[in-house]
């Protein structure tokens, strides 16, 4: 039963990574279609020379022109009429993202300043999420976890089965109050929990460990729970990629 369990899971990630490659290579093509003009850059006519002073033999550049002046009018309509250049359009598209964006921060900070009644509010919950953490300062992993759990409303078959964690290890866990596990089923474990980054680096530690700049596995599964992708696939996928030992087989 855990190895079919074991072979679906490794069939859904291989399919998962041609799907994303595939995402990328698309995205990637699109990308360089829109921003990239390769080719299609024309090398600009070089400046006329200056003229010199005048003298007897005075060059066809300089001479006086030939055609009559009204058709200069019929010139400046043509070329007001020529197309606004590529980047110009580019930059034009940049302001407007740019003012849309800031106009959306105005609104957020009129939110706030019209939220200003609820301040008191605020500081109760935070008083009382704080008095309800003091509770747990000498809890182990496995107390801390179990606290975890319950406060975000979880049931355990959906972290254990999220973190990719066997049943009957997750049990051992939740039964034996020292418990110790590996780092990296406990990281499995954050990620089920779909704990944030503070409460990782908190359960962590009650296991003896701490997350390392200097350690590629932490910082890809930090960068996931930074940006709360709780996806063990995912994040796999990303461990391969970058030369690292798998979570699945």
């Amino acid at each position: 039963m855990l190895i079919k369990f074991i072979k679906k899971i490794v069939a859904k990630k291989n399919n998962r990574k041609i799907a994303l490659r595939k995402a990328f290579r698309l995205s990637l093509d699109q990308y360089i279609d829109k921003n990239y003009e390769g080719d299609d850059l024309v090398q600009a006519e070089p400046m006329p020379t200056p003229c010199a002073a005048p003298s007897d033999s005075i060059p066809d550049a300089c001479a006086a022109p030939s055609a009559p002046m009204q058709d200069t009018p019929a010139m400046l309509s043509a070329s007001s009429s020529a197309p606004e250049p590529k980047t110009h359009k580019k930059f034009s598209g940049f302001r407007s993202e740019a003012k849309e964006s800031y106009t959306e921060s105005c609104f957020e900070d009129m939110e706030d300043s019209l939220c200003a009644s609820s301040y008191d509010e605020k500081v109760e919950e935070l008083e009382r999420k704080l008095g309800e953490r003091l509770l747990h300062t000498s809890d182990t992993f496995s107390e801390y976890l179990m606290y975890l759990i319950e406060s975000k409303g979880m049931k355990n078959s959906d972290v254990y089965k999220r973190a990719m964690v066997d049943k009957r290890y997750f049990s051992k866990i939740k039964n034996t109050k020292d418990f110790h596990p590996e780092k990296i089923k406990a990281l499995c474990l954050c990620i089920g929990a779909k704990l944030n980054l503070d409460e990782t680096k908190d359960l962590l530690a009650r296991a003896g460990y701490a997350l390392s700049p200097c350690d590629l596995t932490d910082i890809i599964f930090s960068f996931f729970i930074e940006h709360e992708h709780y996806d063990l696939i995912d994040i796999d996928i990303q461990l391969e990629e970058h030369g690292l030992e798998c979570i699945i087989g």
